[in-house]
């Protein structure tokens, strides 16, 4: 059987998204497809699209020298990531009929409601496009409509980037986990948060982890979503929709940041044989899902007292399997991008699959 290709449309082109193209180079001899870019929308340096096919590094090196992609358009013009969505699944119907058109999702989480993420998401799945994101606002904000829309296109829609990277958590449960209910679970989600706790109990300064985390790519400019617990709310918010059958948005989850952990708090912790961990948690309760972010001193043999740096971990309570742990012990932009990467081979084994 030949390698179906895939052509991509790519909303948002920041550092996950550059990674993911190079981590796609770097391990073609390990896929099942073949790819080409064919429309790229960004926040700050203009769009692109050509159904024949982008010239990927031209559009990095484009980018990363801080000038616009509007200089690689045929016909350069002022588009929204919706425009590019619906300017490409209209040129390539064919495709999308096919089911090989993939939009791929990376813009910035927006922790009001989600939004443009959402809609982007919607209109790629009414353009009959697949869809993965590595944004945590469709899953947060509106999974069960966009899950809904999704089946009744006959297209997929994916996020597994949403949680912890690129280690499987919603394609564990959903795929290898039949007939088990989620009761609840208990994590930390965030790695920029356990970064600068880990690096506050080494006796380095809050603002300079932070700088660090910006410095990796990893936090963002306006470190705020992460600090204050946004981030993990939303978070939350995703594995309550997705995992528990819940209907909940980050607002619903009770949320305390870390802006006001101070090292002697983490020190004196430590002094005590404890750690202060921010962890992100969800029960149900009678027919109520309630979920919570907060800073928690924990026990040394707590599980989650062990991470440090850029290490998560997740602990699902089950109904018949009883707790289940995922931990990662690293996270960088390749685990971000691996799980685009892993999303995206999956639709392609289900297009063989056909």
């Amino acid at each position: 059987m030949s390698q179906p290709e895939l052509p991509l449309v790519l909303i948002g082109f920041g550092n996950v998204t550059r990674r993911f193209l190079r981590l796609l180079d770097e391990t073609a001899d390990r896929l099942d497809f073949s790819w080409k870019v064919v429309g790229i929308a960004t926040r700050h340096h203009g769009s692109v699209i050509d159904v024949a096919g982008i010239d990927v590094a031209r559009a990095i090196a484009t980018v990363e020298s801080r000038q616009s992609l509007d200089r690689l358009d045929a016909d350069p013009r002022e588009r929204s990531g919706i425009d590019v969505i619906r300017q490409v699944t209209d040129a390539m119907a064919d495709e999308a009929g096919d089911g090989r058109l993939v939009c791929i999702e990376t813009t910035v989480l927006d922790i009001d409601r989600g939004e443009p993420a959402v809609s982007h998401v919607r209109a790629a799945l009414e353009g009959q496009a697949h869809v993965i994101t590595a944004n945590k606002g469709p899953a947060a904000f509106a999974y069960h409509e966009l899950e809904a829309l999704a089946e009744s296109v006959d297209r997929i829609f994916f996020f597994e980037g949403a949680v912890m990277d690129g280690v499987p958590v919603f394609n564990l449960v959903r795929e290898t986990m039949p007939a088990i209910a989620i009761d609840g679970f208990r994590g930390v989600i965030n790695s920029t948060c356990n970064f600068i706790l880990s690096e506050l109990e080494r006796g380095k300064e809050f603002d300079l982890a932070v700088s660090e985390m910006q410095a990796r790519g990893i936090a963002e400019a306006d470190p705020s979503l992460d600090v204050d617990g946004w981030d993990a709310a939303a978070k939350t918010a995703a594995l309550v929709n997705v995992l528990m059958g819940s209907a909940m948005t980050p607002h619903h989850v009770a949320r305390t940041g870390i802006r006001d952990v101070t090292g002697l708090d983490v020190r004196d912790a430590l002094a005590r044989n404890k750690r202060i961990r921010l962890v992100a948690s969800a029960t149900r309760q009678g027919g109520k899902v309630r979920a919570r972010v907060e800073p928690e001193l924990l026990d040394r043999t707590d599980p989650l007292a062990s991470l440090e740096d850029l290490q998560n971990a997740l602990y699902l309570n089950t109904d018949l399997l009883g707790e289940v742990g995922i931990v990662q012990r690293s996270g960088s932009l390749t685990q971000t991008a691996y799980a685009l990467l892993s999303d995206l081979a999956r639709i392609s084994q289900r297009l063989r699959e056909i």
